[in-house]
């Protein structure tokens, strides 16, 4: 054998064998990166499934999440459009009408169980005085009862309405403060009478109390009068002191049910009604009318009989 010859076919198969092993060896690479990169592929998809899935599952846990609720609440926001657009008229309220005539002299909505006094003025109205009394009755809620002289009405008429359309009681002291008890039936039904008419020209309604000038009445004053008289057991003599605090500290000792007697002519009474009222006020009284004191104590004013007091 060709020793040299055999050493070349032998060096020959050895590099053909190390091609051969480095061939395999790339391929075996080759094959291991093609794995790889099959797995991260499927890796990656699995991923991006799970995200997927992840995002769909939150978006239906939120309000509106789903096509039902979505429709729903695009539904609510369209009614809601259509009614600012169109909105459905509410009814009026039927308003409750006031009262007419002697009726707006007793309210019904007082609490019967609370103390109440009536402050009463006689002898006007007079403007300067009426106007002031008035001012303090209305910011304190208070009623108060004017027994005015008829023929000063049409000289003071804008004061008489006021006191009616502030809910004040008008009531009589006859037509020209006449002395009953001197006077025969005829002028007694006659100083009733002139009052009535000249009080449904102002405020559309007749008196329904009287007080009788001086207090003064006999058998022939009950017969004729024709209304209930009301006169007084707590008298201030603002006429005689003409002084504000000799005016208060007569009223003092103001019970439930008294009736006081003032005179709306004196600037003095004014000012001491103007501390009056808030002190009753506070201690719990209720300022109400003549009408309103008799109907909640449960009492009913006949015609020609006297009453002092509501107790």
């Amino acid at each position: 054998m060709d020793v040299d010859k055999w050493k070349t076919e032998k060096g020959t198969g050895m590099q053909n064998s190390l091609r051969e092993r480095a061939r395999d060896s790339m391929l075996r690479r080759r094959k291991q990166v093609r794995t790889r990169i099959i797995m991260m592929n499927a890796a990656l998809a699995i991923l991006i499934v799970m995200c997927v899935l992840v995002v769909k599952l939150i978006s239906l846990n939120k309000p509106g999440g789903s096509k039902d609720e979505e429709n729903a609440v695009q539904t609510v926001q369209a009614e809601k459009q259509k009614k600012k657009a169109s909105p459905t008229p509410k009814p009026t309220p039927t308003p409750t009408p006031e009262p007419q005539g002697a009726d707006r002299w007793l309210r019904k909505d007082l609490d019967a169980d609370k103390p109440m006094v009536a402050l009463t003025f006689d002898d006007g109205p007079y403007a300067p005085v009426t106007t002031k009394i008035l001012k303090v009755a209305k910011k304190y809620d208070a009623k108060v009862t004017f027994f005015a002289v008829g023929n000063r009405l049409n000289t003071y008429k804008d004061t008489v309405k006021k006191a009616y359309e502030q809910g004040c009681q008008i009531a009589s002291h006859t037509y020209e403060h006449q002395i009953l008890t001197k006077v025969g039936p005829k002028q007694i039904k006659s100083q009733v009478s002139r009052v009535n008419t000249v009080l449904n020209k102002l405020i559309g309604c007749k008196t329904t109390a009287l007080r009788p000038p001086g207090g003064g009445v006999n058998d022939t004053v009950r017969k004729y009068v024709g209304l209930p008289m009301i006169c007084w057991n707590v008298d201030t003599e603002d006429w005689k002191s003409r002084n504000s605090t000799k005016v208060l500290s007569r009223c003092k000792n103001i019970a439930d049910g008294d009736i006081v007697l003032m005179h709306d002519l004196y600037p003095s009474t004014a000012n001491a009604v103007a501390k009056l009222i808030p002190r009753l006020v506070k201690k719990g009284f209720q300022l109400v009318t003549v009408d309103e004191l008799f109907y909640y104590k449960g009492i009913k004013l006949e015609n020609g009989k006297v009453y002092f007091d509501a107790k």
